[in-house]
């Protein structure tokens, strides 16, 4: 019965890490993009009114795939809550750097200003 649980949890981990590196592609991809249109707007010698639409598009989907990244790590913490509930605490998939979950789910230190 372990086994079938940990065949399980491969099957899913494999999906979750395709999906997590899918999403950094896209941000990787959409950041070259959101470089790329201002400084062809600069090599073009045109006005700033020239394509800004596109750039102010182009940026708010890099925010919203941010947020897909933030809901893809969290995913990633609710199945590692699963996989400690099906008894699978002492197994890890895949070869990154882990760190704690704690350290994840702590709030970002506040920014103070500076006299």
């Amino acid at each position: 019965m372990r086994t079938q649980r940990i065949e399980a949890a491969k099957s899913v981990a494999t999906c979750l890490f395709a999906a997590e590196e899918a999403i950094d592609i896209a941000v990787s991809r959409l950041a070259e993009l959101n470089v790329a249109m201002p400084l062809a707007r600069l090599n073009a010698n045109v006005s700033a009114i020239i394509g800004q639409s596109a750039i102010e598009s182009s940026t708010n989907a890099l925010s919203f795939l941010a947020k897909a990244r933030e809901q893809i790590v969290a995913t990633h913490m609710h199945l590692k809550v699963a996989g400690d509930q099906m008894g699978l605490q002492a197994v890890s998939f895949g070869d990154s750097v882990k760190p704690e979950s704690a350290e994840l789910l702590a709030p970002a230190p506040q920014l103070r200003i500076a006299s």
